[in-house]
């Protein structure tokens, strides 16, 4: 049987958006080969490219094994590897590779055991880490299954125990928009009473979770000011990788003007945990010079790089004021006529 984690991971991706739900209901072993094939298509497109990204996926044969490799060669008249991925290339999106089939699909579906390298196709399409795969393909076992019989929001909060626990590093840019990022500490932990809860500060202000959830594939924490009437909310983007050693999302606070305002992050874990009390945030100039690569060289360069770091939003009523006055008149009606 294919695993359990793989199966949820696939149900609940973007092959969600290729069946129609309302015709064919939510129970995969009961979809027909017809809609399997349209999975399998989409599958066999995205491995196909990342197989063109990362030849290694072929070299080391972890998705097809050397017969297999070698029938390939030889019925495309072939006479290497490289040939196979130039050969990848030259296809189409609408004619990619036949990594898996929609009866393998639909027979693992159905309780049919599932082969080494055809799992190996699958979480290459879920864009699992390799480092990861022998943990995804792991059997079930009794207790774990007893664990999903309980109630859906403690499995999640076992998900943040098992995974999200632990000391991160917030980098954001500064609000006023100054070409500074701001490296704050943040860190998920436990509490007495079992709560899960996520702790930041930056100069002068202290935030605290009153909400910590995992839903479709992100992270939702909401946090309260301690020191101020103000909230924050942030979303990082989980995916379903459950080892992360960072998380990229936004959170949504007011300006200094009562404005709102959203702000790109980027969360990076921390291997060895540091003393939060004792940690405070800093602020790096982004024309900071670093020796070598390290963590704050990365973030510099990804916020530097990267537009929308702040949105800003005005306080406006009409359609007058969103536009700074001007007459709605002066605005140029688009032109809707097809060529």
């Amino acid at each position: 049987m294919i695993p359990r984690k793989i199966k949820y991971a696939l149900e609940n991706s973007s092959l969600n958006s290729i069946v129609d739900q309302q015709k064919y209901g939510q129970e995969w072993a009961g979809y027909t080969r017809t809609v399997y094939d349209r999975v399998a298509k989409k599958i066999n497109t995205k491995v196909t490219k990342e197989v063109i990204n990362h030849p290694y996926l072929v070299k080391d044969q972890l998705l097809v094994g050397q017969e297999e490799l070698e029938n390939i060669l030889f019925k495309q008249g072939l006479k290497s590897i490289d040939d196979f991925i130039d050969y990848l290339k030259q296809r189409d999106g609408h004619s990619p590779h036949h990594w898996i089939s929609g009866k393998t699909l639909h027979w693992y579906w159905n309780d049919g055991n599932a082969k080494d390298k055809k799992l190996n196709v699958l979480l290459t399409f879920l864009g699992v880490e390799i480092d990861y795969w022998d943990d995804w393909k792991r059997p079930t076992t009794v207790v774990e299954a007893k664990k999903d019989e309980r109630p859906a929001w403690e499995n999640k909060k076992d998900l943040l125990k098992r995974h999200y626990l632990g000391c991160y590093f917030r980098y954001y840019q500064k609000t006023d928009g100054s070409p500074v990022l701001v490296k704050a500490p943040f860190q998920v932990k436990e509490e007495t009473d079992s709560n899960i809860v996520a702790v930041t500060k930056t100069v002068g202000h202290f935030y605290k979770s009153t909400s910590l959830a995992i839903r479709a594939g992100a992270l939702y924490i909401e946090c309260e000011n301690i020191n101020w009437n103000e909230k924050e909310s942030h979303v990082y983007n989980l995916g379903f990788e459950t080892h992360p050693k960072l998380l990229i999302g936004v959170s949504n606070t007011l300006n200094r003007r009562g404005r709102a305002l959203a702000i790109k992050n980027m969360l990076v874990r921390q291997e060895e945990p540091f003393d939060y009390a004792h940690t405070e945030a800093v602020e790096i100039p982004f024309d900071s010079i670093f020796e070598e690569r390290c963590e704050e060289s990365y973030a510099i360069a990804f916020f530097r790089n990267s537009s929308d770091n702040l949105i800003a939003t005005p306080l406006a009523h009409s359609f007058e004021e969103l536009l700074g006055g001007s007459s709605m008149t002066k605005v140029s009606k688009p032109n809707r006529t097809l060529g």
